[in-house]
């Protein structure tokens, strides 16, 4: 009895940081309603930065206290590199394929991003920026640090990898399954990094790695 309510309890937890996770771009939808910087603008822009970093704080901790592997054991670049490699590898075909059978250049998830480009100043720079930075630390202390030590034994590796790659997944906006497969593959992938180098900062900065170049080629379309 003790290990199911031990297991509603986990599942519970990361339910809240799932729903947790989803509130900041709601503040940057609302705030990205005028293209006027105005007070309502500055004080929405605010509690972004409010409510994403109080979901790192909690995050943290929270990984710090389920955490089944060692604290800092090295930044791997070449680990990092080829998991870009292979992310870019697995965005093309899935691209393709995403293309061929669904006619779809973009996913849902990049067509809601860019509709918060471009429209208002400051949460066009604001929202940017935490892309490549605060995002990548929130969910990989979420999707990797807390829910990959919360279910399986210590030992388990690609049980924990696939859970974090369709959790992952499932926190970002799909419209068909070649998208779905595309942000499992990537969250699988970061899966991999922090679990192979058994360093939570691998996969953060791979995370940001690919968010910066993905902002900056969307900027690039919004102001072309």
């Amino acid at each position: 009895m003790s290990e199911i309510f031990s297991l509603i309890k986990r599942c519970c937890l990361m339910a809240a940081f799932f729903l947790c996770i989803e509130l900041p771009p709601i503040a940057m939808q609302i705030a990205n309603r005028s293209n006027r910087v105005t007070i309502k603008t500055i004080g929405l822009v605010l509690l972004f930065l409010l409510l994403f970093g109080f979901i790192i704080i909690w995050a943290r901790q929270t990984y710090h206290r389920y955490n089944q592997l060692p604290i800092r054991k090295r930044i791997n670049w070449k680990l990092i590199l080829g998991g870009y490699l292979f992310i870019l590898i697995g965005e093309f075909i899935l691209g393709v394929l995403n293309v061929l059978i669904y006619h779809q250049t973009e996913t849902a998830n990049n067509q809601s991003l860019m509709a918060i480009l471009g429209h208002n100043p400051l949460v066009t720079i604001v929202f940017a920026i935490s892309a490549v930075v605060l995002t990548p630390i929130a969910e990989e202390l979420i999707f990797r640090g807390v829910l990959m030590n919360l279910f399986f034994k210590p030992n388990t590796f690609w049980p924990k990898v696939i859970l974090s790659g369709i959790v992952f997944s499932a926190g970002h906006v799909s419209t068909n399954i070649i998208s779905f497969l595309l942000y499992c593959m990537l969250g699988m992938t970061l899966a991999y990094i922090y679990r192979e180098s058994e360093d939570i900062r691998n996969s953060m900065l791979l995370h940001g790695l690919n968010n910066l170049v993905a902002i900056l080629l969307m900027l690039s379309q919004v102001f072309n």
